[in-house]
C-alpha cells in the first residue's frame, strides 16, 4: 500500500467526526441557552430578564408619565431580547453555518477530484 492510498482512506474519515461535534455542540449548547432564550436579555454586561429590565426603567415614574415609560421599555425591551436570540442562535448554529460554507464545498471539490482521477485510470 503506497503512501497515496493511505491519505486517501483517511482524508475523507474528517468529516463524520466534525458533523458529529457540531451536531454534540448544538444539543450541548441548546440545553444550556434555551431555557433562558426567551425572557432573559443581556445589559451593560449583567443578564436580567425583561420584566426586571422593565421594572428597572419605570420604578419611579407615577401616573401617564408611568403609561408613556412603560410603553416604551416594552418596545426597548422587545428590540434588545431579539437581537439576544439572535446571537444565542448564531451561537448555537455557527459550526453547522461554517462546516456547510468552508469545509463541506472543500470536501465535495476533493470527492470530485478523486472522481476525476478515477475517470481518467479507468479510460487508460
Amino acid at each position: 500500500m503506497s503512501a497515496i492510498q493511505t491519505r486517501t482512506r483517511r482524508g475523507p474519515r474528517l468529516s463524520p467526526y466534525v458533523v458529529l461535534l457540531i451536531a454534540v455542540w448544538t444539543a450541548i449548547m441548546t440545553a444550556r441557552l434555551y431555557p433562558q432564550f426567551d425572557r432573559t436579555l443581556r445589559v451593560d454586561g449583567r443578564i436580567t430578564t425583561v420584566d426586571d429590565y422593565i421594572a428597572d426603567r419605570c420604578d419611579a415614574r407615577l401616573g401617564p408619565e408611568a403609561a408613556n415609560c412603560l410603553a416604551t421599555a416594552h418596545d426597548k425591551a422587545r428590540t434588545q431580547l431579539r437581537r439576544e436570540q439572535a446571537r444565542t442562535l448564531l451561537i448555537i448554529a455557527a459550526p453547522g453555518v461554517l462546516y456547510l460554507l468552508y469545509l463541506a464545498p472543500a470536501a465535495l471539490a476533493g470527492a470530485r477530484r478523486r472522481r476525476a482521477a478515477k475517470r481518467n485510470k479507468d479510460r487508460r
